[in-house]
């Protein structure tokens, strides 16, 4: 970081949405030294935030992991046949959500 900041670079007062390091600005981009990534910010309808695309899927996809994985253990001890039916949606929605975010990440990654 000291050798970006004596070529030039400034230290921002924002920080890193992944890992929490300061940000700095090299010429027009603004990236993080640590994580060795751009970090671009989005426009939101509240305060202005740092987003990172790649790390809002990422949590999004433990949350869908962390339902499938409750859905499961209801499952797992339901009887009704409605009820299961009802898992079973939630469990299929789930699952064609994260196959989307795979994609999503695949194509991020490729571009």
């Amino acid at each position: 970081m000291a050798d970006l900041l004596k070529s030039g670079a400034t230290m921002l007062s924002d920080v890193c949405p992944e890992c929490g390091s300061p940000l700095f600005k090299v010429k027009s981009e603004i990236f993080c030294a640590k994580c060795n990534k751009p970090v671009v910010y989005a426009k939101a309808t509240g305060p202005e935030t740092t987003v990172s695309s790649s790390m809002l899927l990422d949590n999004i996809e433990q949350t869908i992991v962390v339902k499938i994985t409750e859905a499961n253990e209801l499952l797992k001890l339901e009887k009704d046949p409605e009820r299961l039916s009802a898992y079973s949606n939630l469990v299929f929605g789930w699952l064609s959500m994260l196959e989307k975010i795979h994609n999503l990440k695949q194509t991020m990654s490729n571009s």
